[in-house]
């Protein structure tokens, strides 16, 4: 704990405002807010920036990319839902809307699963054997599996697959390791907070899943 006190008197402002902006971000977005993605931006952009300049998480760095430019899609996909966008529906538009479940989250099939799984594997290892021939990269293979199956996660997470949020508590298990590896103590006690946030997130839609089915039934 000591160590980690001393670490973080001595973290940059950079690397602060990437924590901070990250947090602000999981808040915002479990508070269902738009602004949420402008935050991610940031935080992207300067965790980014550290993975690459300091840390030599090189396929981290190409994943912070990602994510930016999934805030941007997030934020053209959470302003269509917006109050705004919702007045300029039809009244047919929201009594059809009524009838329907409270949400469409589903369950990862099996063969969804063995995809995500061998792509994330077989693409993280290629990522890898790429980064780490051209690249002075630090824990390379773990690096490489966790951007793929983050990226893998992300777009789980869109499609609404009710277990995307367990592949983040193993992702982001494995990032706090990855980042205590390569003293980034301040991005490992984030993870561990990430991991709280997936369980959390988890947890809540199985809730929302077992609501739909409860109106499924009734109807």
């Amino acid at each position: 704990m000591e160590e980690l006190f001393t670490q973080a008197a001595n973290i940059g402002a950079v690397e602060w405002l990437a924590t901070l902006t990250a947090l602000v971000y999981v808040y915002l977005a479990a508070r269902d807010n738009n602004w949420c993605w402008l935050f991610a931006a940031v935080s992207a952009t300067l965790w980014a920036h550290q993975s690459l300049v300091v840390y030599r998480l090189v396929s981290d760095a190409l994943l912070q990319v990602f994510y930016l430019v999934m805030a941007g899609v997030g934020i053209y996909r959470w302003r269509r839902g917006s109050p705004e966008a919702a007045a300029e529906s039809t009244l047919d538009d929201l009594a059809i809307a009524n009838t329907q479940p409270d949400s469409d989250i589903v369950r990862m099939t099996g063969r969804e699963h063995l995809l995500t799984i061998g792509i994330g594997i077989l693409g993280g290892i290629l990522l890898g054997a790429v980064v780490g021939s051209y690249t002075n990269a630090t824990s390379t293979y773990a690096d490489a599996i966790t951007t793929v199956l983050s990226v893998m996660a992300t777009f789980l997470l869109i499609a609404r697959r009710l277990e995307n949020w367990l592949y983040w508590v193993v992702i982001d298990t494995a990032y706090v390791f990855i980042y205590l590896r390569s003293g980034a103590l301040l991005f490992a006690l984030l993870m561990v907070i990430y991991v709280v946030m997936a369980v959390y997130g988890y947890r809540n839609w199985r809730g929302l899943l077992a609501v739909d089915r409860g109106h499924e039934a009734a109807a």
